[in-house]
């Protein structure tokens, strides 16, 4: 009776750790992406941050250009692949690319974590507030 209980109790506690799949965002939503990771929309277009060069003014301190972050990426759609990158400066900044006719709008509205002069920032810890929608 013992090892009925156990086992029972066993398989509830497996079942409730099954994970619910997150529903894929559709385009014109905005998202934080993360370098290497890539997401796909509902409306099949797929994005990934590859890479990010980051030469903003660190904080605490006086520079004489703000700087900016590069980001690239790889936009897909319909079989249809495109490397490209966008220039952060501090302010949402848009772009226009045309995949197999289809023209898209990707815009950064923000790059964490900002510079600081005591620490170094692995692109691992990069997070990007973007949003693609048809153009």
């Amino acid at each position: 009776m013992k090892n009925i209980i156990v086992a029972l109790l066993l398989s509830l506690t497996a079942c409730s750790l099954q994970e619910t799949p997150t529903p894929e965002p559709t385009l014109a939503s905005q998202i934080e992406l993360g370098v290497n990771t890539e997401l796909s929309f509902q409306e099949g277009v797929k994005i990934k941050i590859t890479k990010i060069e980051d030469s903003r003014c660190p904080e605490n301190t006086t520079c004489v250009w703000a700087g900016m972050a590069k980001i690239y990426f790889t936009i897909s759609a319909n079989g249809v692949s495109k490397d490209s990158s966008i220039d952060y400066e501090a302010k949402p900044l848009k772009t226009t690319l045309d995949l197999g006719g289809q023209k898209f709008d990707i815009e950064v509205s923000n790059v964490l974590p900002y510079p600081k002069t005591t620490t170094e920032i692995s692109q691992k810890d990069y997070k990007i507030n973007i949003t693609v929608k048809k153009a």
